[in-house]
């Protein structure tokens, strides 16, 4: 049992798939928040996306309000929270195709992995769910533009 468990061990590294983040790792520490630079963007990427989650709660919460056609106010409070949110939520998409783009440095990054692992390479590819959301940031923009449009018609019809 001890020798399948602890000296039986393969030599070699196994190379598998990861995720590159773009802030400097030094070679025997993978924490990638022990850099300034990392804890700041980082923090103003989760600002951002959260403000963009609660501005579409809070339109979601004025459009469900203003339901009735009550009042104009509502609709027009509901689609600029709408606008906001897909304005963040585009910086938030922005933000992270300058991460992968622009901030990672690849070939140092894969300079540094051919050390361990000789036939390591780097392909960078996008999720769907990057491809999704520009559309979602332009659905955001479209019920912004809509409800300002309809809290306008309010207004105008209720003399």
């Amino acid at each position: 049992m001890w020798n399948f468990w602890y000296t039986n061990q393969s030599p070699s590294k196994n190379c598998t798939h990861a995720y590159l983040s773009p802030f400097p790792i030094l070679r025997d520490e993978h924490n990638s928040t022990s850099y300034d630079s990392a804890i700041i963007y980082r923090g103003f990427w989760t600002v951002l996306m959260l403000l963009g989650v609660l501005s579409i709660v809070m339109a979601s919460f004025f459009i469900i309000c203003a339901a009735p056609f009550a009042s104009h106010i509502l609709y027009k409070a509901g689609g600029s929270f709408f606008i906001i949110a897909g304005v963040l939520f585009s910086l938030v998409v922005v933000m992270y195709v300058i991460w992968v783009q622009a901030m990672a440095d690849l070939e140092n990054y894969t300079n540094m992995k051919k050390m361990d692992c000789l036939d390591f390479a780097v392909y960078v590819r996008y999720g769907w769910s990057f491809m999704l959301a520009p559309i979602g940031v332009f659905f955001a923009l479209l019920a912004g533009m809509l409800f300002l449009l309809v809290g306008r018609a309010i207004y105008l019809h209720s003399d």
